[in-house]
């Protein structure tokens, strides 16, 4: 079985579920949510993926984990996974709904990695380039400061990296300095 498509195929349900019930927005957030307490929580991935469990404990588990609140969809749509015995791939199919609204929205994750902070205008500037460049709607910044780049930055636009960090560029030349061979004088 292709995990992959059956993730692909689930979200592309999902996705085509939230939107017509106009809860796409409400969804991602809560599947986000779902997905940090599903890889934090052990008991909550236990109970979701236990075959001893009815469709209705697994369900009231998620949504006590969730703090109550659940949108129609997600819960619809957890109830089919359920239902179809697809648990153990829910780890695929809501990333991969989260994909699918944030390229039907326009959205794009950019995370600056820095030696220091930087000020606003700056990160405003670079995330406004990212928007034209990316041709999106929504660039949602996530700040990182990491005092180990030494200097100058770690730029990640969703899968994409940029290591322009002062660590990096002295990690490459060691690398070239350890493959050179060594010379008799």
């Amino acid at each position: 079985m292709d995990t992959g498509l059956i993730a692909r195929r689930y979200a592309r349900a999902l996705a085509d579920f939230a939107e017509s019930n106009g809860e796409m927005t409400r969804t991602a957030e809560e599947a986000a949510e779902f997905i940090e307490a599903y890889n934090r929580i052990d008991e909550l991935r236990q109970a979701f993926i236990s075959p001893v469990l009815d469709p209705d404990a697994k369900v009231a588990v998620i949504r006590q984990a969730m703090g109550g609140k659940l949108a129609g969809s997600l819960e619809g749509f957890l109830r089919l996974v359920i239902r179809h015995h697809r648990e153990k791939w829910i780890c695929f199919m809501l990333p991969a709904f989260i994909g699918i609204y944030k390229q039907r929205y326009g959205i794009v994750d950019m995370t600056l990695t820095t030696a220091t902070t930087v000020d606003d205008d700056f990160v405003d500037r670079l995330s406004a380039r990212v928007g034209v460049v990316t041709h999106s709607r929504e660039v949602r910044v996530h700040r990182k400061v990491d005092p180990a780049l030494i200097g100058g930055f770690r730029f990640r636009i969703d899968d994409r990296l940029i290591d322009a960090s002062i660590a990096a560029q002295l990690r490459r030349v060691e690398q070239k300095l350890g493959r050179l061979p060594e010379r008799k004088l």
